[in-house]
């Protein structure tokens, strides 16, 4: 675990990865840590995938390593995304638009479609109903 103070009212993440030992997860450690210490209002957790616990990964629907939930006090789990150096970047500007309480829902882009295996959902929010 990351942080030390707790609120009911905290936004959390859960980093779903292999100790150092693997390389994907090995790389995002430091991006990892320097947004735990960017957003103190939100709490970082590390969950260590072992071969005692993979039960627990497989469960919560953890699709590949390093994977991550983002829960909202009030909603639960809101975003599950792939972590891996390819994808970190998408997860920050997500994880700061919990943080900062706004959506940062911008044109629907191919590109978005593409890369839509990295969230939960893609929503086409620029079609208008008739």
């Amino acid at each position: 675990m990351v942080k030390k103070n707790v609120h009911r009212s905290s936004l959390f993440f859960v980093n779903y990865s292999f100790r150092s030992s693997f390389g994907a997860c090995k790389a995002i450690a430091p991006a990892f840590y320097r947004l735990a210490s960017t957003y103190k209002t939100a709490l970082f957790i590390d969950v260590p995938v072992t071969a005692e616990n993979a039960n627990l990964h497989q469960g919560l629907g953890v699709t590949s390593l390093p994977f991550g939930h983002i829960y909202h006090p009030t909603g639960g789990l809101v975003e599950e995304i792939k972590i891996s150096k390819k994808f970190f970047p998408n997860f920050a500007r997500v994880l700061k638009s919990y943080v900062n309480g706004l959506c940062d829902v911008g044109e629907y882009e191919e590109s978005e479609e593409k890369n839509s295996d990295n969230m939960s959902e893609t929503v086409n929010l620029s079609s208008k109903k008739p």
